[in-house]
């Protein structure tokens, strides 16, 4: 039940990188010929990355090895391999002996070696990792390999997203692409999410991984669908142009690609709350005033993830008193009597006061519309954040109630 998804136009190749995808029956075997659960993801050359993770403590194997070759081996990277159906989580001793195998399986396929290989995982948590279907359609995702393969990579990692995810874009001379899937157990600290960006710009490990984590904060670390965060979430960025032969690009020319990466980033963050589990709601939560950007969008993630707060978007219900209630409890000191609230151009509170001239009926319509923005001012200081999420309906839990079936 997509919110007003926007016609996406066919993601930009990316000179240095070829997508192939493949068909194994992850999930199940009976699905293996029906729907595309493999993608893996070859640069030709080496390329420097930058990695960011979930921070759930019970995390994937698969992440733990990510991290760990990306801090060793940032500045020679050349695959990604992904699969959706299965998380490979919270199986025991055999998670790392079959997250080992991915990456090895990844690793020959693409022509390259295990270090220089990343891996990923999304699907159900705490069943048995069926590797030998998957290595077996590896051969088929490597047949598969094209520079063009993005828009089905994005499809090859869907779970219950109900449509793929990518967004590209022009800077310079350079391309940027990303493909990422999301729909439920969505909040930030990451959330079910995978994401892939790449790109041809010349930009060195050290460069892009405190950006990467930059942007994060301003993306995918400010949506939430549902406030669990995922055992499996994993960010990648692969820059290859200085394994083309580029000088990296100087201080000015980076703050350029970040600005250009944070907007292809908003995208694909936006398009995983468009598609939240049961949403029906796109909202924008805009905190200005705030004594610094971390308290605004500390504030902010309180108002996305409050159940009572959801569900009354849901029933298209001006609650403000709900929104209030989750300002206050997001551990940030506020002066209660500087804060205001707006629900799109209708002003609810001012300097703390309910305006005298609001009307429940002009909030109610607002709350009614399938997208809204509310605005919360704190009177503070400088600090602004914006975050976005979405209601909380029935099909939510009809979703997740029959997820294993």
């Amino acid at each position: 039940m997509a919110v007003n998804p926007p016609r996406l136009s066919p993601p930009l190749s990316v000179p240095g990188f070829r997508v192939g995808t493949a068909s194994c029956g992850v999930k199940s075997p009976e699905l293996k010929g029906k729907r595309q659960d493999l993608a893996l993801i070859v640069a030709d050359q080496p390329t420097h990355a930058a990695g960011v993770f979930t921070q759930n403590r019970f995390r994937a194997a698969c992440v733990d090895f990510g991290q760990e070759t990306v801090e060793k081996h940032g500045e020679d990277i050349r695959c990604i391999v992904a699969n959706s159906g299965n998380a490979n989580a919270g199986v025991g001793e055999m998670e790392r002996a079959w997250a080992r195998q991915l990456i090895e399986a990844g690793a020959q396929a693409a022509g390259c070696l295990p270090e220089q290989t990343l891996s990923a995982s999304t699907g159900v948590i705490g069943e048995p990792f069926p590797i030998g279907r998957i290595e077996a359609g590896m051969r088929d995702a490597a047949a598969a390999l094209a520079p063009d393969g993005w828009a089905r990579a994005a499809d090859a990692i869907r779970t219950t997203d109900t449509f793929p995810k990518w967004a590209s874009t022009r800077f310079g001379d350079y391309t940027i692409t990303g493909i990422a899937k999301g729909s439920g157990m969505i909040h930030p600290n990451m959330a079910t999410m995978l994401a892939f960006v790449v790109t041809d710009a010349p930009l060195t490990h050290a460069q892009l991984q405190p950006m990467l984590r930059r942007v994060a904060d301003r993306t995918f670390n400010s949506i939430s669908v549902d406030g669990d965060t995922s055992t499996n979430d994993t960010l990648y960025l692969l820059a290859g142009g200085i394994g083309q032969g580029r000088a990296p690009l100087g201080e000015s020319e980076a703050r350029a690609f970040e600005d250009a990466l944070l907007g292809v980033c908003q995208q694909l963050a936006q398009l995983i709350v468009r598609d939240g589990e049961g949403v029906s709601k796109f909202v924008t939560i805009r905190v200005t005033g705030a004594k610094s950007e971390a308290e605004a969008r500390q504030i902010g993630r309180s108002i996305a993830v409050s159940p009572l707060v959801k569900t009354a978007f849901a029933g298209s219900d001006a609650n403000w008193g709900r929104i209030l209630m989750a300002i206050g409890n997001a551990g940030v000191a506020i002066d209660r009597s500087r804060v205001s609230l707006a629900a799109d151009d209708v002003a609810i509170i001012e300097n703390g006061q309910l305006r005298k001239d609001y009307r429940d009926a002009d909030g109610m319509a607002v709350f009614a519309r399938p997208e809204f923005t509310l605005h919360v001012g704190l009177g503070l200081g400088e600090g602004s954040a914006t975050v976005w999420t979405g209601d909380l309906t029935h099909d939510y839990i009809t979703i997740n109630a029959e997820y294993r079936t």
